[in-house]
């Protein structure tokens, strides 16, 4: 009885350091953002809008943010159509070694570290002269994004009745209406959470813009980026508490939902 009541109080205290991990370095960028001195002072001596006021007035950050909102959108959007048919290839496939090795391709950028990908990236992107080009981010970040949107599709697409798929083929539906009717709204829910979380990472990716942009194309991390590099100010903590703040929106919007449990495994 006292051993169990020590393992809870262990694990009670084990998940509120992990929080606290978590939590304190946003917590600590909000408080500073607010603050009305040009460094940080715990607890706050004030209060101030000030940073918020200069971030919009500098205008280094408006154009990025735009950029990085429609790069984003649009990778996510790539990402979805790409992942829908080769997540219904998957499923046709009878289990084995080709299947298990085409998924692991697919799913390969989550495992490539940012780092290797922005070099190979940067390699094929000069070749070319794509080099700073919103070609070039959007080819780069679809490829970034795109395991997200492909694994929640095929979590669903691994759940489809085929029941109901043979019924409307023997009913005589031909398969564009098959696809529209019954496949893809059984789709749209693995879709959804997949696309939101893509274009999370979309707007959030630093290491692989960096590679393939150097002064015309740039988004907001790279923005944030070199504007540290001159000032050193809480205007990049305003910049970056709006950023958690649409994170933490887009994750109650996950929750209620209940989108997540289609970023899980396949089940098969």
């Amino acid at each position: 009885m006292i051993a169990g009541r020590g393992l809870r109080t262990a694990r009670t205290i084990a998940a509120a350091a992990v929080y606290l991990f978590l939590v304190l370095p946003m917590m600590v960028v909000v408080l500073f953002s607010f603050s009305d001195r040009s460094y940080f002072t715990f607890p706050p001596t004030g209060f101030s809008l000030r940073w918020y006021e200069a971030a919009w007035d500098s205008g280094k950050f408006l154009g990025p943010a735009l950029r990085s909102l429609v790069l984003a959108t649009l990778a996510t959007a790539v990402a979805a159509a790409v992942s829908v048919p080769a997540a219904l290839a998957l499923r046709r496939m009878a289990p084995g070694r080709l299947r298990a090795l085409l998924e692991f391709v697919f799913l390969s950028a989550l495992i490539v570290p940012a780092l290797i990908v922005g070099i190979a990236l940067l390699y094929s992107f000069n070749r070319f002269g794509l080099i700073d080009s919103f070609a070039a981010l959007l080819a780069a970040h679809a490829l970034i994004v795109f395991p997200f949107v492909f694994r929640a599709v095929l979590t669903s697409v691994m759940g489809l009745q085929q029941a109901l798929i043979d019924a409307s083929e023997i009913l005589g539906a031909a398969p564009l209406y098959t696809f529209r009717r019954v496949v893809l709204p059984s789709l749209v829910p693995g879709l959804a959470s997949g696309a939101i979380f893509a274009f999370i990472v979309s707007l959030d990716q630093f290491t692989v813009s960096l590679f393939v942009t150097q002064s015309v194309q740039i988004v907001l991390p790279v923005a944030i980026y070199q504007y540290l590099f001159d000032v050193n100010d809480p205007v990049v903590a305003a910049v970056s508490t709006v950023l958690v703040v649409f994170g933490l929106l887009v994750a109650m919007v996950i929750d209620r939902f209940g989108w997540l449990r289609h970023l899980g495994g396949t089940g098969g």
